[in-house]
């Protein structure tokens, strides 16, 4: 949510039993992926793909981190030589799509009866570019507000309740850092990325458009939006919350996982490695972000798409096809929130040892990824840098006043 380089390939391979009634040669597809904490269940889906269409084989290409992945997928798809089957993001949907770069998908459902239905509306609708189907979504994800048990009963400090408002953080956070000094932050927030798992929450829970909508401008530079940044300097100040500069080589989620964070906001994605870590598994709880003016979590999801320029496309399709299936969907329940509903709620399941229900609760009341415009890293961008300004300690009210207008025009196009 970035020349000619080559992919990094990780090849899965098994034997291949010709079948020519099927395909006039053995096939390898190139399939690129950018999250490691997926590797596994993605290799275990390969390798059963591959079991059942022994004419085929797939080539898995993880890139990582997201940025690197976005540089070489851009830089193969302008040369033509993009991978067969590649992840795609909301945010980079739009600039794919423009160009061609995507294959049409609804002859592909059409002709093999794939259930569309069965996909979370929303999410699909959100790859659909002059009413084409572009890309088919594979999981669905939300934000919700993770603590340390251990370092709440260190301070003597309540833990979070699903009924929090923003004041009970403020109040919380402080006390955290009153107790705890500088063992460890009362919370740490994801600031010098592109804000999903954390101003884009408080934006939405402001009760603000962050795009346009409904003929009217983005909120983003708006009085209220003035003060969720506001706020987010004030943390700063008062130590409940590490400056930008302590964070910019550390993750938040490493920093919550190595016990030297009291709260973090995180996707439903990290719920995984967060239950698997020895060190924070049998001390850490999840309940919805406290609301503002509304409750809100923003919802991303990772679709499925094919190259335009792939010269196996019908084979990438069946590929397409039993990623994105319910028996495949529910082994993806094991990492990440499936988009397949019938089996979104086996998610919970898989994490037994912590109640991570409040993600799947949050998805009543999420809204979309913000996406403007062709090009929404240009944006993004422009805005990221006048927040990173914000966060040294500008003026917030200065800084985007300076970048709105640009903004706006980058939106509109």
């Amino acid at each position: 949510m970035k020349n000619k380089l080559s992919f990094v390939t990780l090849s899965l391979l098994s034997s291949i039993v010709f079948i020519p009634s099927v395909f006039a040669k053995d096939i390898t597809l190139r399939y690129s992926i950018w999250d490691r904490n997926q590797l596994q269940v993605e290799e275990t889906l390969i390798k059963k793909f591959e079991e059942q269409n022994p004419g085929i084989k797939i080539s898995l290409d993880l890139i990582t981190p997201s940025k690197e992945y976005w540089v070489k997928l851009g830089a193969a798809t302008a040369g033509g030589v993009a991978p067969d089957v590649f992840w795609i993001n909301m945010p980079r949907f739009k600039q794919y799509a423009n160009n061609d770069l995507l294959e049409p998908l609804d002859n592909y459902i059409d002709n093999s009866g794939f259930d569309t239905d069965a996909i979370i509306k929303s999410s699909l609708n959100a790859y659909k570019h002059n009413d084409n189907q572009l890309s088919i979504p594979r999981d669905i994800d939300s934000i919700a507000l993770w603590f340390n048990k251990k370092l709440f009963d260190e301070a003597g400090v309540s833990y979070p309740t699903n009924d929090w408002n923003w004041d009970d953080l403020r109040q919380t956070a402080e006390k955290l850092h009153q107790k705890l000094g500088d063992k460890a932050y009362p919370i740490v927030l994801e600031l010098n990325r592109e804000g999903q798992d954390s101003y884009l929450n408080l934006l939405y829970q402001a009760g603000l458009n962050i795009v346009p909508a409904n003929g009217q401008p983005t909120d983003i530079a708006s009085d209220k939006a003035i003060w969720v940044y506001e706020e987010l300097q004030d943390m700063m100040k008062d130590g409940s919350l590490p400056s930008i500069e302590q964070m910019s080589e550390i993750t938040p989620q490493d920093v919550f996982q190595s016990n030297r964070a009291a709260m973090v906001y995180a996707g439903s994605w990290f719920s995984g490695p967060f239950s698997k870590n020895e060190l924070i598994k049998d001390h850490i709880g999840v309940v919805k972000m406290p609301k503002i003016e509304r409750e809100a979590t923003v919802s991303h999801s990772i679709g499925l798409a094919i190259s335009a320029n792939s010269e196996n496309k019908d084979a990438a399709w069946k590929f397409v096809s039993f990623m994105t299936s319910e028996a495949s969907q529910a082994e993806i329940s094991k990492v990440v929130i499936p988009a397949n509903k019938n089996v979104a709620g086996k998610w919970t399941e898989s994490i037994d040892n912590i109640d991570v229900s409040a993600h799947v609760e949050a998805l009543e009341f999420s809204l979309p990824y913000p996406v403007a415009g062709t090009n929404n890293p240009k944006w993004q961008d422009l805005w990221k840098s006048a927040l990173n300004k914000i966060f040294l300690g500008g003026d917030a009210r200065k800084e985007m006043d300076n970048v709105i207008n640009r903004i706006e025009k980058q939106m509109s196009q």
